[in-house]
């Protein structure tokens, strides 16, 4: 597995669009072997618009938190998408499940040149990753597509290389769901490539349960330096996440 580290020549990519739609963005860049990656998500400038307050009901955080289902995709990016992101290595396709900011699917596309296709049960993380992925130009083909990781069919996964599932275990049934699948995925094809990384949600135990192979364990990991290494919603550091072992 190679691992996508900082590197001193920075290729530059498109700037960032101000709004998608009616949400105010911003962006949140990084650099991968030498290429400068960009995700999108919710503004959290008080100030936008003259709102003056990331509280008020107009703000985009505030929209996204109350019209959402699941808002956290758009919210940031999260330390396990960093070393998600990291650990992609040579996939040559990479399938991205619940994938917010798609950091993994990003550097997989622009670094790695996969064909890559993103997914996410809400549609504006979706929304976000086009505007991002305009600005990249990709070579591979690279598609996005509402899908809940409760109904995901194991044979959709096997048409890729890489399967990335990073910080999806917060909810014990989807957690669940997500190893059953990927257990099946596996046994259809012992060759897919699993990059599963989880900060100790309490779905945890359940996924191991469900995904039912021996010796299968989360090793801790740090982070990427790519990574600020906190969590988003509290702030508290997060310098290692557990990468599924199996």
């Amino acid at each position: 597995m190679r691992l996508h580290f900082l590197f001193p020549l920075v290729l530059g990519i498109a700037p960032p669009p101000p709004r998608v739609g009616e949400f105010g963005v911003e962006a949140h860049c990084s650099v991968w072997s030498g290429q400068e990656v960009c995700c999108l998500t919710v503004s959290s400038d008080p100030n936008l618009d003259g709102l003056h307050s990331v509280t008020h009901p107009e703000h985009p955080m505030s929209r996204a938190l109350a019209e959402l289902e699941d808002p956290h995709g758009v919210l940031g990016v999260w330390p396990s998408s960093f070393l998600a992101a990291a650990c992609v290595g040579d996939a040559r396709s990479v399938i991205e499940l619940g994938c917010g900011a798609a950091l993994p699917s990003l550097v997989a596309s622009v670094v790695g040149g996969a064909r890559v296709l993103a997914t996410d049960v809400e549609d504006l993380p979706l929304r976000f990753l086009r505007a991002a992925r305009d600005m990249h130009s990709p070579t591979a083909r690279f598609e996005t597509r509402v899908l809940d990781v409760r109904d995901t069919d194991p044979a959709l996964l096997i048409d890729f290389d890489c399967v990335v599932a990073a910080d999806l275990l917060y909810s014990p049934p989807v957690a669940t769901a997500l190893g059953a699948c990927l257990a099946e995925a596996l046994s259809r094809k012992p060759s897919l490539s699993l990059v599963v990384c989880d900060p100790g949600r309490r779905g945890r135990p359940d996924f191991l349960a469900a995904f039912d192979r021996r010796g299968a364990h989360f090793r801790d990991t740090p982070v990427p330096p790519t990574s600020p290494g906190i969590d988003i919603f509290d702030g508290t550091p997060q310098p290692t996440v557990g990468l599924l072992q199996y």
